[in-house]
């Protein structure tokens, strides 16, 4: 595992309160899914306890004062970035989605085409619940003729209630823009969450996803393709994972989905490296581990990075590992959640499992040093980016570099 760098450098708390600007109106401690906000009475001040919040942005978004910041997919930024793309595109269309609905561009068209919903602004959130009311007039202010938003279902929100507190202020804003004369379909919400899918053709019944699926959605049959219960699923991939015959797929996550992602590089590889004279490196990271503002290709501290979301660090896929290497990246970094904050059900100790046991494997083939595993949370402003660092020089040291391909 790399070293932590918070342990040498102070984190940046990417959520804070403003006591001047705070009201004490008591609406943050009322949404907070986590507990994370309350009143001290005897101070007469709001507090944040940024050990227990998840930076879900449910607090920031209701606040009436604007007394709380968060770095993180802020109404401004949000509001810039669709100002922006709008004058570039000319689309007059805004499309909201959560990371947990696992929406690749095709599954979002698919369900977007129903309502004749195309050419639009994409903009991808870690959830839906850190909108404000605010934000959706003055997108429709600045050019925004229709508003399509994906929350997860209820059930499935990986910040609890996020999706239910959304959904709610959603409705308002659909009744409020109803009264002021606005057309019914200027704002739909289309509630989805991501699945796991088997193909009974491919399926040779080994029973993997079976024993590794951490809500025991999937069942054996004597003599039969496992069973998939909808319900129990949570998208979280770890199936997918550790299927042989690659039939298990899971939306915008499939193995060759990403494997294309991967080999997108190839070409690429071989220039980034001359041209900074550094390692490149592939992370494949838990989009909850950390958040990249407003999912743009991702500007890191170091340069030569190359970063790949996963729903969850359990669909950490050794294949995709090995392809890595094969393709010619120096090193991969998997990114997870921190041991007690993993949003589903433990798949950051399902990856570092996986991890251990590769990196063994790899060691036979001197390239043991070049997988590591590190634990982050989007509560500490730069937290992965000084992992990746850390990983880098390490890579790049004297002791390695014969082994870089130049």
């Amino acid at each position: 595992m790399t070293e932590n760098p918070s342990e040498k450098m102070q984190m940046e708390a990417s959520v804070r309160i403003s006591d001047a600007n705070c009201g004490r109106c008591m609406i943050c401690p009322s949404v907070c899914p986590f507990d994370a906000i309350s009143f001290e009475e005897k101070a007469g001040e709001v507090k944040l306890n940024i050990e227990k919040c998840q930076v879900c942005g449910i607090c920031s978004s209701a606040c009436p004062a604007s007394a709380i910041e968060t770095i993180y997919y802020n109404a401004d930024s949000l509001l810039s970035y669709v100002r922006k793309t709008v004058h570039k595109t000319g689309s007059d269309k805004l499309l909201l989605t959560c990371r947990g609905t696992g929406s690749s561009e095709k599954v979002t068209a698919d369900e977007l085409d129903k309502r004749h919903f195309d050419n639009f602004v994409s903009v991808i959130l870690p959830c839906v619940g850190r909108v404000p009311p605010e934000f959706l007039f003055k997108a429709l202010a600045s050019g925004i003729d229709k508003l399509a938003i994906m929350p997860c279902e209820d059930k499935y929100c990986r910040f609890k209630d996020g999706s239910m507190i959304g959904t709610r202020r959603l409705v308002l804003v659909q009744s409020l823009l109803s009264e002021l004369g606005f057309k019914p379909d200027t704002l739909t919400i289309t509630k989805r969450s991501i699945k796991a899918h088997i193909d009974s053709d491919r399926c040779i019944g080994c029973g993997n996803c079976h024993y590794v699926c951490p809500y025991s959605a999937i069942k054996m049959e004597a003599s039969k393709v496992p069973q998939l219960d909808l319900k129990s699923c949570s998208g979280c991939g770890a199936c997918v994972a550790v299927c042989p015959a690659l039939a298990i797929k899971l939306d915008g996550f499939e193995y060759e989905t990403i494997s294309q992602q991967i080999r997108n590089y190839r070409s690429l590889i071989p220039r980034m490296r001359q041209k900074n004279k550094k390692p490149v490196i592939l992370v494949l990271g838990c989009h909850w581990s950390e958040f990249s503002n407003l999912d743009l290709p991702r500007k890191t501290a170091v340069k030569n990075v190359v970063f790949e979301g996963l729903p969850c660090a359990g669909r950490v896929d050794t294949l995709h590992i090995l392809e890595a290497f094969h393709l010619g990246f120096d090193g991969v970094l998997v990114a997870a959640c921190k041991k007690d904050e993993c949003k589903l059900e433990k798949g950051n100790e399902e990856a570092e499992q996986r991890i251990a046991s590769l990196k063994k494997l790899l060691a036979e083939v001197n390239l043991g040093e070049r997988l590591e595993m590190c634990f982050v949370s989007p509560k500490s402003a730069g937290d992965l980016d000084g992992h990746v660092k850390s990983f880098m020089e390490k890579i790049d040291s004297s002791s390695m570099r014969g082994a870089i391909k130049e």
